[in-house]
């Protein structure tokens, strides 16, 4: 501690005393650690109260050691990083920050394997009409009679057309199925992405402006999903119960003709037009299909004997005059975390505040 510490009264003057204490007090270090657990960490919003205490609790510990090595410093920062990036907001961004990435490159070699097939594509209808050329050529320059002549060049016309037309059905199904690696989630295929799922949302919108048409959405998210599934049975079970609800939604979506999509990590959104009460009902119809299903993990090459049950809270949010795309998920996610906080394994709608 500096000579003009001891002279000037501060806030810290206590700290520093107690950092002496314990061995730590001239290394600036161990001070801005403690005063970050101490002070910083309460008026964090990312962190909740149980967080914040486990972190101090954490910290604490680790200053009771009363080691002020840098080795030692070294651990306790690492675990100070396990704690903020082992955050589930934090991991839900990383995870989407993955998932984003291995759809860049899916669509990176989708396009290039399309460029590629476009230039072979290319140069087989060059050699085409070149062969096109020579031989029509050559049907004129025989000295035929046109009885024979004109057959033979309807034969080349009429296969030179069926080629063509072979080939644009074949682009034609080449292009649907690059708007699908566009639009559709690299992992819970058929389901949508999320870039598609804001510009669906963004029509949809617009149309329920311009025609009074009804419109709501679903925020659905796994219970527990970290805990009882990933960290019990690993990402791969994760992923694959993560599937079954995509199949669950894709089914529903499909019988009515609504739009279902990945929003992040275990989140998934179904936007439907009609009004919320009746989305709230469909919205509990796909509660029970998922808490009734027996989901049996493939463990160690086998399906399991016993099968894991999981569920999902559900937010319904429906749409009012002058909402974005961003304000009706934000309801449907708000209303499902009101489920969380209630219990989980139900379904609620969003109610705006009053004004």
């Amino acid at each position: 501690m500096h000579v003009e510490c001891r002279e000037t009264p501060c806030g810290i003057r206590k700290i520093c005393g107690e950092l002496q204490k314990l061995g730590c007090g001239s290394d600036p270090s161990w001070l801005a650690l403690l005063l970050f657990v101490r002070n910083l960490v309460r008026p964090l919003t990312i962190f909740d109260d149980v967080r914040k205490k486990n972190l101090q609790e954490y910290v604490f510990s680790q200053l009771a050691r009363r080691d002020a090595s840098p080795e030692h410093l070294d651990n306790v920062l690492g675990g100070l990083e396990f704690f903020l990036i082992d955050h589930l907001p934090m991991a839900s961004i990383t995870e989407q920050l993955a998932v984003e990435q291995a759809a860049s490159k899916s669509l990176a070699r989708s396009i290039t394997d399309f460029l590629q097939e476009t230039l072979s594509s290319e140069q087989e209808r060059t050699t085409l009409v070149g062969r096109f050329g020579r031989e029509t050529m050559d049907t004129l320059a025989g000295g035929e009679e046109p009885a024979v002549m004109i057959p033979r060049l309807r034969e080349l016309v009429t296969g030179m057309l069926t080629h063509y037309r072979e080939e644009a059905q074949a682009w034609e199904r080449k292009v649907h199925q690059l708007e699908k690696v566009i639009q559709v989630d690299p992992l819970l295929a058929p389901l949508h992405n999320r870039r598609s799922l804001e510009d669906h949302l963004c029509g949809a919108i617009a149309r329920a402006e311009a025609s009074g048409d009804l419109l709501s959405a679903m925020m659905i998210d796994v219970d527990n999903f970290k805990s009882s599934i990933n960290d019990a049975y690993g990402h791969v079970v994760g992923d694959d119960i993560l599937r079954t609800l995509a199949k669950i939604i894709d089914a529903h979506a499909t019988r009515h003709g609504w739009f279902a999509a990945r929003f992040g990590g275990d989140e998934l959104v179904l936007v439907c037009n009609i009004a919320g009460n009746e989305a709230q009902f469909h919205a509990d119809a796909i509660r029970l299909a998922v808490q009734n299903y027996e989901f049996r993990p493939r463990l160690d090459g086998r399906l399991a004997d016993t099968p894991i049950r999981f569920t999902v809270s559900i937010g319904v949010a429906e749409y009012a005059s002058g909402m974005t795309a961003a304000d009706l998920i934000s309801g449907a996610d708000s209303a499902m975390y009101q489920v969380k906080n209630s219990g989980r394994n139900n379904v609620a709608q969003f109610e705006a505040p009053a004004v």
